[in-house]
């Protein structure tokens, strides 16, 4: 018997029994609340400002979605419609 072959049971790094394992992730999921004015303190503006936004959120089944259109100019290229090509 080979010693450096594994039986199919054992977990080692090709089997799918560690995902998470090595990186001491906790078993059960824990937020952190942190006020807008705590993560703006704390030099997080994205943050703050996402958490903002989803505070100042009104009700799904209240408000309308809104959307707004962009000049040509500020689209990327990849996004714009090529009309010589075969877009699939």
């Amino acid at each position: 018997m080979n010693p450096s072959r594994k039986s199919k049971n054992e977990q080692g790094p090709n089997s799918a029994g560690q995902s998470g394992d090595t990186q001491q992730l906790p078993d059960t999921a824990s937020a952190d609340s942190e006020s807008v004015e705590e993560l703006v303190d704390e030099g997080n503006a994205f943050e703050a400002d996402a958490v903002l936004g989803v505070e100042n959120a009104e009700d799904a089944d209240v408000s309308e979605v809104t959307t707004r259109e962009v000049p040509e100019d500020d689209v990327p290229s990849e996004y714009l419609n090529d009309e010589d090509k075969d877009v699939a």
